[in-house]
């Protein structure tokens, strides 16, 4: 796999991670659509935490980030 293609799938992994968790945030919390910004707040929060969790727990366990992230492949620009 070229190192465009692993970019893209590390950056897109954290990012549907993100949505998903923002979705079930709004199921939840039963919002009005008045709060419907406070999903993307989430959404963005929650998918950035996830890259940094995925950077933090592979450190030590490169695997479970290689399944975060799908691809233990760091790419090199």
């Amino acid at each position: 796999m070229n190192d465009t293609v692993t970019a893209y799938i590390r950056t897109y992994a954290p990012l549907i991670a993100g949505f998903v968790i923002g979705q079930a945030a709004n199921i939840g919390l039963d919002l009005d659509t008045a709060q419907e910004p406070l999903v993307a707040v989430i959404t963005v929060t929650a998918g950035a935490a996830y890259y940094a969790l995925a950077r933090l727990v592979g450190r030590r366990y490169p695997k479970v980030e290689a399944v975060m992230l799908g691809s233990s492949k760091t790419p090199t620009y």
